[in-house]
Protein backbone atom coordinates (compact mmCIF):
# COMPACT_ATOMS: atom_id res chain seq x y z
CA UNK A 1 0.00 0.00 0.00
CA UNK A 2 2.96 2.30 0.38
CA UNK A 3 3.34 2.82 -3.38
CA UNK A 4 -0.39 3.24 -4.14
CA UNK A 5 -0.37 7.05 -4.18
CA UNK A 6 0.13 8.65 -7.60
CA UNK A 7 2.00 11.90 -8.06
CA UNK A 8 0.40 14.64 -10.13
CA UNK A 9 2.49 16.65 -12.57
CA UNK A 10 1.52 19.91 -10.91
CA UNK A 11 4.01 22.05 -12.82
CA UNK A 12 2.83 20.66 -16.17
CA UNK A 13 -0.84 21.20 -15.33
CA UNK A 14 -0.12 24.75 -14.14
CA UNK A 15 1.73 25.54 -17.37
CA UNK A 16 -1.15 24.21 -19.48
CA UNK A 17 -3.71 26.19 -17.48
CA UNK A 18 -1.60 29.35 -17.82
CA UNK A 19 -1.39 28.88 -21.59
CA UNK A 20 -5.12 28.31 -21.74
CA UNK A 21 -5.80 31.49 -19.76
CA UNK A 22 -3.71 33.46 -22.26
CA UNK A 23 -5.65 31.98 -25.18
CA UNK A 24 -9.14 32.75 -23.87
CA UNK A 25 -9.22 36.20 -25.50
CA UNK A 26 -8.63 34.62 -28.92
CA UNK A 27 -11.40 32.01 -28.69
CA UNK A 28 -14.30 32.77 -31.06
CA UNK A 29 -17.79 32.97 -29.60
CA UNK A 30 -20.73 31.16 -31.16
CA UNK A 31 -22.42 34.45 -32.02
CA UNK A 32 -19.40 35.82 -33.93
CA UNK A 33 -20.33 36.51 -37.53
CA UNK A 34 -17.78 35.52 -40.14
CA UNK A 35 -15.78 38.51 -41.30
CA UNK A 36 -14.74 37.11 -44.69
CA UNK A 37 -17.12 39.29 -46.71
CA UNK A 38 -16.16 42.41 -44.79
CA UNK A 39 -12.47 41.69 -45.34
CA UNK A 40 -13.07 41.12 -49.03
CA UNK A 41 -14.92 44.46 -49.30
CA UNK A 42 -12.16 46.30 -47.48
CA UNK A 43 -9.53 44.85 -49.81
CA UNK A 44 -11.59 45.82 -52.86
CA UNK A 45 -12.04 49.36 -51.56
CA UNK A 46 -8.34 49.67 -50.72
CA UNK A 47 -7.24 48.78 -54.28
CA UNK A 48 -6.16 51.84 -56.18
CA UNK A 49 -8.40 52.69 -59.07
CA UNK A 50 -6.98 52.11 -62.48
CA UNK A 51 -7.87 55.62 -63.56
CA UNK A 52 -9.99 56.48 -66.57
CA UNK A 53 -10.12 53.70 -69.10
CA UNK A 54 -11.15 53.97 -72.68
CA UNK A 55 -14.60 52.49 -73.21
CA UNK A 56 -14.44 49.13 -74.87
CA UNK A 57 -10.65 48.82 -74.68
CA UNK A 58 -9.89 45.21 -73.71
CA UNK A 59 -13.27 44.89 -72.03
CA UNK A 60 -12.31 47.36 -69.26
CA UNK A 61 -15.07 49.48 -67.81
CA UNK A 62 -14.80 53.23 -67.49
CA UNK A 63 -13.70 54.37 -64.03
CA UNK A 64 -17.19 55.56 -63.09
CA UNK A 65 -18.76 52.20 -64.03
CA UNK A 66 -16.08 50.30 -62.08
CA UNK A 67 -16.73 52.51 -59.02
CA UNK A 68 -20.48 51.99 -59.43
CA UNK A 69 -19.99 48.22 -59.71
CA UNK A 70 -17.81 48.13 -56.55
CA UNK A 71 -20.46 50.16 -54.73
CA UNK A 72 -23.16 47.73 -55.87
CA UNK A 73 -21.06 44.77 -54.63
CA UNK A 74 -20.71 46.39 -51.21
CA UNK A 75 -24.47 46.99 -50.96
CA UNK A 76 -25.21 43.45 -52.15
CA UNK A 77 -22.81 41.90 -49.61
CA UNK A 78 -24.35 43.99 -46.82
CA UNK A 79 -27.84 42.92 -47.86
CA UNK A 80 -26.78 39.27 -47.74
CA UNK A 81 -25.52 39.76 -44.20
CA UNK A 82 -28.88 41.11 -43.01
CA UNK A 83 -30.48 37.69 -43.01
CA UNK A 84 -28.68 34.61 -41.81
CA UNK A 85 -30.35 31.25 -41.26
CA UNK A 86 -28.65 28.92 -38.77
CA UNK A 87 -29.67 26.21 -36.38
CA UNK A 88 -29.57 27.37 -32.77
CA UNK A 89 -29.18 24.63 -30.19
CA UNK A 90 -28.49 27.02 -27.32
CA UNK A 91 -30.15 30.41 -27.78
CA UNK A 92 -28.39 31.93 -24.77
CA UNK A 93 -25.06 31.71 -26.63
CA UNK A 94 -26.39 33.61 -29.63
CA UNK A 95 -28.02 36.35 -27.56
CA UNK A 96 -24.80 37.48 -25.85
CA UNK A 97 -24.16 41.16 -26.45
CA UNK A 98 -20.65 42.22 -27.44
CA UNK A 99 -20.07 43.96 -24.11
CA UNK A 100 -21.14 40.79 -22.29
CA UNK A 101 -18.59 38.78 -24.27
CA UNK A 102 -15.85 40.54 -22.32
CA UNK A 103 -17.34 39.40 -19.03
CA UNK A 104 -17.89 35.89 -20.37
CA UNK A 105 -14.20 35.63 -21.23
CA UNK A 106 -13.17 37.06 -17.87
CA UNK A 107 -15.44 34.58 -16.09
CA UNK A 108 -13.77 31.72 -17.97
CA UNK A 109 -10.36 33.09 -16.97
CA UNK A 110 -11.47 33.26 -13.34
CA UNK A 111 -12.64 29.65 -13.42
CA UNK A 112 -9.28 28.59 -14.82
CA UNK A 113 -7.48 30.67 -12.20
CA UNK A 114 -9.57 29.10 -9.43
CA UNK A 115 -8.66 25.65 -10.77
CA UNK A 116 -5.01 26.70 -10.79
CA UNK A 117 -5.16 27.90 -7.18
CA UNK A 118 -6.99 24.76 -6.09
CA UNK A 119 -4.32 22.66 -7.78
CA UNK A 120 -1.60 24.57 -5.93
CA UNK A 121 -3.46 24.02 -2.65
CA UNK A 122 -3.88 20.32 -3.48
CA UNK A 123 -7.66 20.71 -3.39
CA UNK A 124 -8.24 18.35 -6.28
CA UNK A 125 -12.03 18.13 -5.94
CA UNK A 126 -12.32 21.91 -6.17
CA UNK A 127 -9.95 21.96 -9.15
CA UNK A 128 -12.03 19.29 -10.90
CA UNK A 129 -15.22 21.26 -10.28
CA UNK A 130 -13.68 24.46 -11.68
CA UNK A 131 -12.29 22.66 -14.73
CA UNK A 132 -15.68 21.06 -15.32
CA UNK A 133 -17.40 24.46 -15.11
CA UNK A 134 -14.84 25.94 -17.51
CA UNK A 135 -15.39 23.04 -19.91
CA UNK A 136 -19.17 23.55 -19.75
CA UNK A 137 -18.79 27.29 -20.47
CA UNK A 138 -16.43 26.53 -23.33
CA UNK A 139 -18.92 24.12 -24.88
CA UNK A 140 -21.89 26.38 -24.31
CA UNK A 141 -20.69 29.82 -25.44
CA UNK A 142 -17.70 29.29 -27.73
CA UNK A 143 -17.69 28.10 -31.33
CA UNK A 144 -17.21 24.30 -31.31
CA UNK A 145 -16.15 24.27 -34.97
CA UNK A 146 -13.15 26.51 -34.28
CA UNK A 147 -9.75 24.84 -34.04
CA UNK A 148 -8.80 27.02 -31.07
CA UNK A 149 -11.90 26.01 -29.15
CA UNK A 150 -11.29 22.35 -29.89
CA UNK A 151 -7.70 22.66 -28.66
CA UNK A 152 -8.83 24.39 -25.47
CA UNK A 153 -11.44 21.69 -24.84
CA UNK A 154 -8.78 19.00 -25.32
CA UNK A 155 -6.47 20.72 -22.81
CA UNK A 156 -9.30 20.92 -20.27
CA UNK A 157 -10.19 17.25 -20.73
CA UNK A 158 -6.56 16.20 -20.35
CA UNK A 159 -6.25 18.25 -17.17
CA UNK A 160 -9.35 16.58 -15.76
CA UNK A 161 -7.95 13.15 -16.59
CA UNK A 162 -4.67 13.97 -14.84
CA UNK A 163 -6.55 15.21 -11.79
CA UNK A 164 -8.57 12.00 -11.54
CA UNK A 165 -5.36 10.05 -11.03
CA UNK A 166 -4.30 12.42 -8.28
CA UNK A 167 -6.41 10.92 -5.51
CA UNK A 168 -4.32 10.47 -2.41
CA UNK A 169 -4.92 7.59 -0.04
CA UNK A 170 -7.31 8.45 2.77
CA UNK A 171 -6.60 8.13 6.46
CA UNK A 172 -8.82 5.06 6.62
CA UNK A 173 -6.54 3.26 4.18
CA UNK A 174 -3.50 4.31 6.19
CA UNK A 175 -5.04 3.12 9.47
CA UNK A 176 -5.99 -0.18 7.84
CA UNK A 177 -2.42 -0.64 6.62
CA UNK A 178 -1.08 0.15 10.10
CA UNK A 179 -3.52 -2.27 11.70
CA UNK A 180 -2.47 -4.98 9.24
CA UNK A 181 1.19 -4.33 9.98
CA UNK A 182 0.59 -4.35 13.75
CA UNK A 183 -1.42 -7.60 13.54
CA UNK A 184 1.40 -9.27 11.64
CA UNK A 185 3.91 -8.85 14.51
Amino acid sequence: LVGSAQVTDTAGLLARLDDLMRQVDELPLQNAVAQAAATRRMNAAARPSEGPAAPGADGALPWWQAALQRGWEVVRDEARQLLRVTRIDRPEAILIAPDQAFFLRENLKLQLMNARLALLARQYESARADLSAANNALGRYFDPASRRTQTAATVLQQAQVHLKGAALPTLDETFAALATAAAGR
